[in-house]
């Protein structure tokens, strides 16, 4: 052997040595006390005897590895890296808790735990909690497929493209972080719902998957919270309607959690109100892959026409869709007259439901019990569980800039009561005494594509502002934006300087503070 091959291999071994020392030394000063874990009481969690409320954010790439996986175009590689992502997040916009990815893909099936390691390493270095998911219910970032009834049904007790099973993969990761305080609980899935292959729901399925993993978790883990991972909201087959309140109400579910999206502009969806107070109406214009919105929204007033007002948008064309959207949803009427673009008049006066004529032009979606009330008043009978939209084309010889304007009235008990709101998702957790955390809750600021964004910096972060005075005050627990991300600012990313950090920070100060 060489003098230089010696000397290489004894520097290599003093390196490994130091690793291994300096892994020790991590892992024996960890404070493993039960005050160390995050509990929970009645609707809010603990954390040291107290209760603990938070703000925080999605970084579901962090255990993104280029010697193992990622999925994402940014990854943190080493551990200061990773660790500056988490400093900044935490001091720029107070996020004490982080959501990511921890799919069996960013372990190389169970047999390198570096990656998760190094995030763990790092939220403990910066006094953080994270929120290991396990799985995701979609083919993206993992090799498992979208799940289905057959897979909640018993085919995760199988290798499903990976070496190990979900079971056995989450009895290994379990078992590696139960006594690690930096993990503030559990999340089986991503988004998790249940459809068979035709296409219909099996809720029995979903529950039964819930009921066995999240027991088997806590069997392993006795330190750390469990949650099965649902987004809430309707369409969500097995874990919508009466089915969100039926798998959090497992005993071994010990938070609820909700995905607060497509109501950018309504700060608590689903909320009792009087029609006298503001109710959303958008005018947006659509294709099928973007919309906007003006921001000059208006309350309905009951019993007494109006007229709102908006403009066409940059970039609006020919016979692309102009809608009235009606976000919140209550229990009354609302009648719609006459409605202007430009010099265009559109009124709704024989009763046709589909189709275009020349004095009919609307195109009627899920809108239930429409009816002629009142000469040529549109007259439409909202359901509390189903959405109302009004859409027609735009004449061809459109411009932006051309005004727009609508009148309507509203009549009725004037009662929102959106049964798979985010307001119904707390109605349930208080209903069972359960902590409820959104743990995602996204705007888009721009498209990838070019496209016009929907909101700016600013719009979006006076309307989480807004959102999230209504969570805490409603009695939320914990609320986590998608996506923090260091390298870029598009589509719901934010990052360094978004004034969003700001309104996030201004709410964990109040937090830290209750």
């Amino acid at each position: 052997m060489s003098t230089a091959q010696a000397w290489l291999r004894l520097g290599t071994a003093v390196l490994a040595t130091a690793l291994v020392a300096g892994l020790a030394f991590w892992w024996a000063n960890l404070d493993r006390s039960a005050a160390a874990f995050v509990g929970k009481s009645d609707t809010h969690f603990t954390l040291g005897g107290t209760p603990f409320h938070f703000v925080g954010v999605n970084m579901y790439n962090a255990a993104g590895d280029p010697a193992i996986y990622s999925c994402g175009p940014w990854m943190a590689n080493p551990d200061e890296e990773l660790q500056q992502w988490f400093h900044r997040a935490k001091v720029e916009s107070g996020a004490t808790v982080v959501r990511f990815w921890a799919f069996q893909s960013y372990t190389a099936g169970g047999t390198d735990w570096s990656a998760l390691d190094r995030v763990m390493r790092v939220a403990s270095k910066e006094d953080m909690k994270v929120i290991p998911v396990l799985e995701n219910q979609w083919d993206s970032c993992t090799e498992g497929g979208i799940k289905d009834a057959t897979w909640y049904a018993g085919a995760y007790q199988r290798p499903y493209g990976y070496p190990l099973s979900y079971r056995d993969y989450v009895r290994k990761v379990v078992e590696r972080y139960r006594d690690n305080p930096a993990v503030f609980g559990w999340m089986l899935i991503n988004e998790a719902e249940s459809a068979s292959a035709g296409g219909q729901e099996d809720p029995d399925a979903l529950y039964g998957f819930a009921r066995d993993m999240s027991a088997f978790v806590h069997a392993l883990d006795t330190n750390h919270l469990v949650t099965l991972g649902v987004p809430g909201g309707a369409g969500k087959p097995g874990a919508s309607g009466g089915h969100y309140g039926a798998l959090h109400a497992l005993p071994t579910i010990d938070f609820l959690t909700y995905h607060d999206y497509g109501f950018d502009d309504a700060a608590m969806p689903g909320l009792p109100v009087d029609l006298a107070s503001p109710l959303i109406v958008s005018v947006f214009t659509q294709d099928n892959s973007w919309k906007w919105a003006d921001g000059g929204y208006t309350q309905l007033k009951s019993r007494a026409w109006q007229t709102l007002s908006t403009n066409v948008p940059a970039g609006a064309q020919p016979y692309q869709r102009m809608g009235l959207n009606f976000v919140g949803q209550f229990t009354g009427d609302v009648y719609i007259g006459r409605v202007q673009v430009g010099t265009h008049d559109y009124t709704f006066n024989d009763g046709t439901t589909g189709g275009w004529q020349a004095n009919s032009p609307f195109v009627l979606d899920n809108v239930p019990g429409v009816g002629i009330n009142g000469g040529d008043a549109l007259h439409l009978s909202v359901s509390p569980t189903e959405g109302s939209q009004i859409s027609l084309p735009l004449p061809d010889d459109v411009q932006a800039g051309t005004p727009i304007s609508v009148e309507v009235y509203a009549d009725g008990p004037g009662q929102t009561n959106l049964s798979d709101s985010l307001a119904a998702a707390l109605h349930d957790g208080a209903n069972l005494d359960k902590p409820l955390v959104v743990d995602e809750s996204g705007m888009v600021t721009c498209q990838p594509d070019g496209g016009r964004p929907l909101e700016t910096p600013a719009s979006r972060a006076a309307k989480f502002d807004a959102k999230l005075g209504a969570f805490f005050d409603q009695g939320g627990a914990g609320y986590l934006v998608w996506t923090w991300n260091p390298e870029s600012d598009c589509s719901y990313d934010f990052t360094t300087g978004d004034p969003l950090n700001g309104v996030l920070a201004r709410y964990a100060a109040n937090l830290r503070g209750a």
